[in-house]
């Protein structure tokens, strides 16, 4: 099973927004860190970088991604963690292990 295969997968992004700001789409954010495991939610941030406003410094996104199978969430923060600096729709294509 890859990434992409997970219900619910890509997860959208969370938190407030200013009114009118764009919701980032999956190739505009880049991995940064995994904030915390939390029940059966993954909590991740991305960074925007928004290639129509040209600011370069972009702006951290929250999301919380619900893993249904509680043994594969430590291996979803896992390759979400070896992943920093990719974009989230280009970790779709990445095999879960098996155990």
């Amino acid at each position: 099973m890859r990434v992409r295969d997970l219900p619910g997968w890509v997860p959208q992004p969370g938190g407030a927004r200013s009114t009118g700001e764009r919701v980032p789409r999956p190739n505009e954010v880049f991995i940064e860190r995994v904030l915390q495991v939390f029940n059966d939610n993954l909590i991740f941030t991305c960074r925007f970088v928004d290639n129509f406003s040209g600011k370069p410094e972009g702006r951290s996104v929250f999301y919380s991604f619900p893993v249904l199978e509680k043994e594969t969430l430590p291996k979803i923060a896992e390759i979400i963690n070896q992943n920093v600096g990719k974009t989230l729709l280009s970790i779709g294509d990445i095999e879960i292990p098996s155990d």
